[in-house]
């Protein structure tokens, strides 16, 4: 019997968030009644509140399912750690944004845009701090700034050129916009993050090896001829004893 129950709210609340969806296609978010709402999923609006408390709290779950379908469908983002060196995962990212042109339409349309973007932002930015972490770790290295300011930098810089390239009617393919991001954005992250720093000690440690080998050279040569002229001072001593 529990079972049934779960499948059953499963079930209305997939109907709500997807009426929710069809009305702010067709009327935009802030023309939306809850009596809207329910009577396209053919529901009670007593059945609407026994799972949300307003549409904004709907909305977040729309915008919860959205972001669980993009983390889905491209996980290569996570799994590379933000590094923006995978062109392939940056193209898919891309190429979902252009397939799901309903999800830029919530987040460009009225009141509710805010909470939308709010949503999808945090949660962006949340998946680029968790691989910021692990990457410090693994680099050894020490951000500039703090990073939830540098995954919310990130997550927004990252949102706001997609914005941009839907609202002006995709002028570029994914491909081009996948590698003119990666060129932008890649000096900026390593400079925020700190691993130019990291580059550089490094590069400063192998001048100072490179010195100190050629220092050993330098002296390993002078040697010999120093022996040499011990040597031949010994040995003239010694013929002055023998003549003596």
């Amino acid at each position: 019997m529990p079972r049934r129950l779960d499948r059953r709210v499963q079930r209305t609340r997939k109907m709500l968030r997807e009426s929710l969806m069809s009305l702010i296609m067709e009327e935009g978010y802030d023309e939306i009644s809850i009596q809207d709402i329910t009577d396209k999923a053919n529901l009670g609006r007593a059945t609407f509140y026994l799972h949300f408390k307003d549409k904004d709290e709907l909305l977040l779950e729309v915008m919860g399912e959205l972001m669980a379908d993009i983390l889905d469908q491209v996980p290569q983002l996570s799994e590379t750690h933000w590094q923006l060196e995978d062109t392939k995962a940056m193209i898919k990212l891309f190429d979902f944004a252009s397939e799901h042109y309903d999800l830029y339409r919530i987040l460009t349309i009225g009141n509710g845009a805010v909470t939308a973007a709010r949503q999808l932002q945090n949660t962006v930015a949340n998946s680029i701090n968790e691989s910021i972490q692990a990457e410090l770790e693994e680099q050894n290295a020490t951000p500039a700034v703090p990073t939830r300011f540098i995954a919310n930098h990130l997550a927004g810089s990252l949102l706001s050129t997609i914005y941009w390239w839907l609202d002006n009617d995709l002028p570029f393919t994914t491909e081009e916009m996948a590698t003119m991001y990666q060129k932008v954005s890649q000096f900026e992250r390593e400079t925020l993050l700190g691993l130019n720093q990291v580059e550089s000690d490094s590069d400063q440690e192998n001048d100072k090896k490179k010195k100190r080998g050629k220092e050993n050279s330098k002296q390993t040569k002078n040697k010999p001829e120093e022996d040499t002229e011990i040597n031949d001072h010994k040995t003239s001593d010694s013929i002055e004893e023998e003549e003596k």
